[in-house]
């Protein structure tokens, strides 16, 4: 069952807050639609407007196995990006996190990897979570290297998983364990 509290969580330099309706911004679909934000993102398929962000927002909100949060860098009070727990599997205690840092003048300062280590004590204290896994393009090292300095490592790749700007691209999956489980 999905968490009947999603609460704000405090780190650093960031906010992670619920996603609402108010962040479907046309900023927001900006980042959504910049190849160069989206580049590996699954999104990056279909064209988006603040009405389309709105319903992903309230279908997020319906679904028992997705938990979505807003990246707010303290400092400036302002959205960065997104992060969730999706394909929630409450009777296995699993969920996979997905996240994009759409401001680009947020990019390169460990930002992605604070959102993944907040999100990460949330799945494992708050919702009982045991495994965490993040599916990422292997040519994407800022994800990867975020991933890694939050304490997740590889555990194995689907070979030619992705086309990526015309080439076949690996899917590497890495995970993180409850250590208090």
């Amino acid at each position: 069952m999905k968490p009947s509290i999603q609460r704000n969580i405090d780190g650093a330099r960031l906010l992670l807050r619920p996603l609402s309706l108010d962040d479907a911004t046309p900023e927001y679909a900006g980042w959504l639609n910049d190849p160069e934000v989206n580049r590996y993102l699954e999104v990056r398929f279909t064209k988006h407007s603040p009405g389309s962000i709105r319903g992903y927002i309230l279908n997020m909100a319906e679904d028992p196995g997705e938990v979505f949060f807003a990246i707010v860098r303290k400092d400036l009070g302002k959205l960065i990006g997104t992060i969730k727990i999706g394909s929630i599997s409450w009777e296995h205690g699993t969920g996979e996190i997905a996240l994009m840092i759409g401001d680009k003048a947020s990019w390169g300062k460990g930002f992605a990897t604070e959102a993944i280590g907040l999100v990460s004590g949330y799945a494992f204290n708050d919702l009982g979570l045991r495994k965490l896994t993040a599916g990422i393009y292997e040519d994407n090292i800022g994800s990867i290297k975020a991933f890694l300095k939050a304490g997740f490592l590889e555990e194995f790749r689907e070979k030619k998983q992705y086309l990526s700007e015309g080439k076949l691209t690996d899917r590497i999956v890495f995970t993180k364990f409850n250590d208090s489980l």
